[in-house]
């Protein structure tokens, strides 16, 4: 009866440790460049898999929005097609995190643009005992995403949505961003997805992607 009880009990607290350490957020980094869908597929992701959205560009303009000294200067770089420096963003991203530290996970979304914004990242979560897990990168032909982003522009009236910015901000991506494929390849966590095709398409690859992690 002793040893029944003996194993019964640090069988109870194997199972406590194994659900400690073997819990993780579902931590997803959504890459692409403007005109790849990220918005699109980012509200499929938080509605089925249960994440908090973390949007760059959706923070940043709630700051322009209401004409903050920050949001002015964002408005004027962002029209230029140039990015909002690592120390803005990171300080806006890192202040997201933690007034939501009880979800099932995060979705970055614009975020990170650089390497030392990914640098950044994974050490602000890992001061929280967590990591990203993947990056999905929605690969787009230019041609398409200048095709979408003009479309986007006639409909949402959006002032960086014209054809000579569009241009630029894709210049400005391949550049400086698209180094992050790297970045997380070297971490095992790259997923590049074909987004030439139809939104459904591309979420049905998404999705599976994410149902194996």
């Amino acid at each position: 009866m002793q040893i029944y009880n003996l194993i019964t009990h640090n069988w109870f607290f194997f199972r406590i440790f194994v659900e400690i350490n073997t819990s993780q957020m579902l931590n997803i980094v959504l890459l692409g460049p403007p005109g790849s869908g990220k918005g699109t597929q980012a509200v499929n992701l938080v509605k089925e898999f249960g994440l908090k959205h973390i949007s760059t560009g959706e923070c940043l303009r709630m700051e322009i929005q209401a004409q903050t000294p920050i949001g002015k200067e964002v408005e004027r770089i962002i029209a230029s097609g140039n990015y909002v420096s690592d120390e803005i963003v990171n300080e806006i991203i890192e202040r997201f995190e933690r007034l939501y530290p009880d979800v099932n996970g995060y979705l970055f979304d614009g975020y990170p643009r650089t390497i030392s914004q990914a640098e950044f990242l994974d050490q602000s979560l890992k001061s929280q005992g967590h990591s990203v897990i993947a990056a999905i990168y929605l690969d787009v032909e230019d041609k398409i995403l200048v095709e979408r982003i003009q479309q986007r522009g006639r409909i949402s009236n959006r002032a960086d949505d014209n054809v000579e910015t569009a241009m630029t901000r894709i210049k400005v991506y391949h550049e400086k961003t698209r180094i992050l494929d790297t970045y997380y390849e070297k971490q095992n966590k790259l997923h590049v997805v074909p987004g030439n095709d139809t939104i459904e398409a591309t979420w049905a690859k998404i999705k599976a992607i994410v149902e194996k992690l």
